[in-house]
């Protein structure tokens, strides 16, 4: 999925995480693999299974960076990274279980952080370091 393409779906993208704390209301959380797990996938139960993405930009990385990522996860884990690779259109991905599972655990490891797309409401969980999401929402 493209950008734009999110967008029209209703998202909040945000280019740099500032805008989002100069234009949105925000909370931030600070959680382990499985507790964003849970958080997110309360998020995405909430809003429907269809109204949910996640940016993941391993594809656009360098090819030591990746090495060290796929060193990181198990032999299941990287071969649902080549499963996504052939499916690959831009850095946007629909939500779904194993993605979900596999970005918590890259951002709680500080491999790699990633962003997660919710509407109906519309919500953006940026993933940052210390195992911390900051979680935008439309100013009310």
């Amino acid at each position: 999925m493209q950008i734009e393409t999110l967008k029209q779906a209703g998202a909040i993208y945000l280019e740099q995480i500032q805008e989002g704390f100069d234009q949105c209301d925000w909370v931030e959380f600070t959680l382990d693999a499985g507790e964003a797990v849970d958080k997110l996938s309360a998020e995405w139960e909430a809003c429907g299974k269809e109204n949910a993405w996640a940016d993941f930009y391993y594809f656009t990385l360098p090819d030591e960076a990746k090495e060290k990522i796929r060193e990181s996860l198990t032999e299941e884990e990287n071969r649902y990274l080549k499963e996504l690779e052939a499916e690959e259109d831009g850095i946007i991905f629909p939500l779904e279980e194993r993605l979900l599972r596999l970005l918590a655990k890259l951002n709680e490891t500080e491999m790699l952080f990633s962003t997660f797309y919710f509407t109906n409401p519309a919500s953006t969980w940026w993933g940052n370091y210390r195992k911390n999401y900051v979680v935008f929402r439309e100013k009310k």
